[in-house]
């Protein structure tokens, strides 16, 4: 037993000493954000996560983006403001330039209370480690009980250093803007609760919870965003995409998980009468491909959405034909029977998506009625360049042709 407790003392004391060889500007920022990776690597809920990145090398896009900040940019309700400038410096810049998808960003900050603890962690497990690499390569020759004590205190000190992490970097913060005309952007924060459950588990709850990050929206909150915001009594309609492409830098709009969440509100709201109609070009005081209550959209950079009152007192002053009304009589009255039909058409490329769909809408959808009919299409696409096309277009035409199962993609 004094042997033991000899063995004790002089493996702590060994371990004490070392710990002075660890700085924290180095090996502690290493090991640190190696133990981070390592909470966050299950994290699905974003589409990437950054540990200690500046806000130059953060991409600036449309995707949902985990910022962890580093050690010097704590957070504490008595001295938030280290936290809160890095915050605000993430979302208005992108190295030297403006950033767009400033409101694409969440970020995990670390208590200042809690960040002494976190740091002696780190050197007693790179102290515990560091005799351990020794014993490997023979610069200590102790006995086998002896090595199995330093294995197993580095053990105990990674899976404390674990837990200490997860208590450190406790708070949520994110942009917060409570309308367009406040330019000044506020940052708030929330804290994770660090007793149960998985760090990936809590960070969604209290996204979802608080509405940090929006999974679901049902369209009469699209509609009063769009009223609120974007219909005027001279501008009825708005773009869609124009929209989303808001919602990526304004924090006073939501912040979805992804397209498909914005995509989703539209179509359901696309079903009733009561939220929005649909069109794809305004022009002359005309909707091109008007639809109201018609669940079949697509959102894209031509999709317009209509203030319901405007749109359905146009579908009262435009009342929507039926193909047969469109027919010319001469066709259906002549008693001859038909047996096949043959069309093709020219289709102008700037209007060839919202043509295409009024085709297959129209007419194909029409022929595919009658019973026991075979209809086919068949699309055929011909560019002509003044010189030669870029090899970067050749290649993305050909792959994506293959994609589509082409039966000819060629290039002459």
């Amino acid at each position: 037993m004094l042997a033991l407790r000899y063995n004790k003392r002089t493996m702590r004391r060994e371990m004490e000493k070392r710990k002075q060889r660890f700085e924290d500007k180095n090996e502690v920022r290493v090991r640190m954000a190696a133990v981070l990776k390592k909470l966050v690597s299950n994290v699905s809920f974003f589409d990437s996560t950054h540990i200690f990145t500046s806000h130059g090398d953060v991409p600036d896009d449309s995707a949902l983006r985990l910022i962890i900040l580093a050690p010097e940019q704590f957070y504490s309700c008595d001295e938030p403001r280290l936290a809160v400038d890095a915050v605000l410096d993430h979302v208005r810049n992108h190295g030297a330039k403006f950033r767009h998808c400033g409101n694409r960003l969440i970020f995990l900050a670390p208590d200042h209370s809690i960040l002494i603890q976190l740091r002696d962690c780190i050197r007693i497990t790179l102290s515990w480690n560091s005799i351990v690499e020794d014993v490997k390569a023979k610069h200590l020759v102790p006995d086998n009980f002896q090595t199995q004590q330093y294995i197993k205190e580095l053990q105990s000190a990674e899976d404390e250093l674990l837990r200490v992490a997860r208590e450190c970097y406790k708070w949520l913060l994110f942009p917060a803007q409570d309308n367009p005309t406040v330019t000044k952007l506020k940052v708030k924060a929330f804290p994770l609760n660090t007793d149960g459950g998985t760090l990936e588990s809590e960070i969604e709850q209290v996204c979802i919870n608080n509405e940090l990050v929006i999974t679901a929206w049902p369209p009469i909150y699209l509609r009063d965003k769009l009223k609120k915001y974007y219909w005027k009594s001279n501008k009825p309609a708005v773009g869609a995409m124009a929209f989303w492409d808001d919602t990526l830098h304004h924090p006073y709009l939501p912040r979805f998980k992804n397209r498909s969440v914005l995509e989703q509100a539209i179509v359901e709201g696309t079903s009733s009468r009561d939220f929005f109609g649909t069109a794809y070009v305004y022009r002359d005081g005309k909707f091109d491909g008007f639809k109201l209550c018609d669940a079949n959209v697509q959102l894209d950079d031509t999709l317009l959405l209509i203030q319901p009152d405007v749109a359905k007192a146009y579908e009262t002053a435009n009342p929507p034909t039926t193909p047969s009304e469109r027919i010319p009589s001469n066709s259906s009255s002549s008693g001859l029977t038909s047996r096949t039909f043959h069309g093709n058409v020219i289709i102008n490329t700037s209007t060839a998506k919202k043509h295409m769909a009024q085709i297959a809408e129209e007419i194909i959808a029409v022929l595919t009625k009658e019973p026991k009919v075979e209809v086919s299409v068949t699309l055929e696409i011909q560019a002509k360049f003044p010189s030669s096309a870029s090899e970067k277009t050749k290649r993305a035409v050909k792959e994506t042709a293959q994609v589509l199962n082409f039966k000819n993609a060629d290039w002459k």
